[in-house]
Parts: structure tokens; C-alpha cells; sequence
């Protein structure tokens, strides 16, 4: 099998898992919503193990890159997809030129997911910093003395939580 047929193979099993890990991040929108730590946890772990195979189809894939750009007499950084497709004839043109397409578009959708999770995760912790802060007194005035010296007199806020200055 030739080195473009292998480069074509690889890119569809790497738009298979972009296409999981994309749906797995949909999934993890929802359960950062209803705040489930235990599926978040397996939704993390799902993403590294897919994310380790991904590394290795890609590893697979530049050294398909480097055999084809050699016969090519071309660098390795040259070989995209586009040249792939320019390069190719038939069937297997129309086939990089559908997975062309279909990994831009699950890149793009999954950049929006992202967004939208680090949104969530970011308000998440926002309110865990509130909370803790209501609960430790947190923003209150430090001293009962004023800057002449004399006794303040706005009254100290208590805190559900002791702490030692």
C-alpha cells in the first residue's frame, strides 16, 4: 500500500475519534450544568484515552507524511491536506476532499463547544470563590480600631468559619 493510501486510512481514523471526542464534550456541557463530578470524571478519562490515540494515529501519520514528501521531493511541513488533494486522483481525491471538509467542520464545532464549557467552568468556580468568601467573611474590615485610633464603630461582620490572623 502506498504512502498517500496510509496517509488517507490514518486521517479517517483520526476524524472517527474527533468526531467521539467532539460528542463526548457535548455530553460534558450538560454534566458540568447539573454539576455531576463523577461523570465529569469519566468523561475526562474517556477524552485521555482517546486523546493517546490520537497522539499515536498522529505520530503513524508524519511518518507516512515524511515517506510521501520524500518521493515527493518536497518537505514534510509542505504535505497538507490541500496538497494531499491536489496531489491525488479519483476516488481517493474525493474521499481527502470529504475528510477535508468533515474535520474542519468537527474542529470548528468543537472550538465552540470549548468555549462554551470554559464559559460554564469559569461561572462554576466564579460562584465557588463567592460562596467561600460569604462563608469566611472574606472582604470584611480587618481591625476594630479606626485610623485616629479610636474604637470603630461599625460593627465586625461574623464568620460561619473561624480563622487566626
Amino acid at each position: 500500500m502506498d504512502s498517500l493510501q496510509k496517509i488517507v486510512d490514518i486521517l479517517d481514523k483520526e476524524c472517527e475519534l474527533y468526531s467521539i471526542l467532539l460528542d463526548l464534550s457535548k455530553k460534558k456541557t450538560q454534566v458540568i450544568v447539573d454539576a455531576d463530578i463523577g461523570e465529569l470524571e469519566k468523561i475526562v478519562e474517556m477524552e485521555e484515552r482517546l486523546i493517546f490515540e490520537l497522539r499515536n494515529l498522529e505520530d503513524k501519520r508524519e511518518e507516512w507524511v515524511t515517506d510521501f514528501a520524500k518521493r515527493r521531493g518536497v518537505t514534510p511541513g509542505d504535505v497538507t491536506v490541500s496538497y494531499l488533494v491536489s496531489q491525488a486522483e479519483g476516488p481517493i481525491q474525493e474521499r481527502l476532499k470529504h475528510l477535508q471538509d468533515r474535520l474542519y467542520g468537527i474542529i470548528e464545532e468543537q472550538k465552540q463547544v470549548n468555549q462554551i464549557n470554559e464559559r460554564l467552568l469559569r461561572n462554576n468556580l466564579e460562584f465557588i470563590d463567592f460562596s467561600i468568601g460569604l462563608i469566611t467573611g472574606r472582604g470584611q474590615a480587618g481591625s476594630i480600631y479606626s485610623k485616629t485610633g479610636g474604637a470603630d464603630t461599625r460593627q465586625q461582620g461574623r464568620s460561619l468559619i473561624d480563622k487566626k490572623v
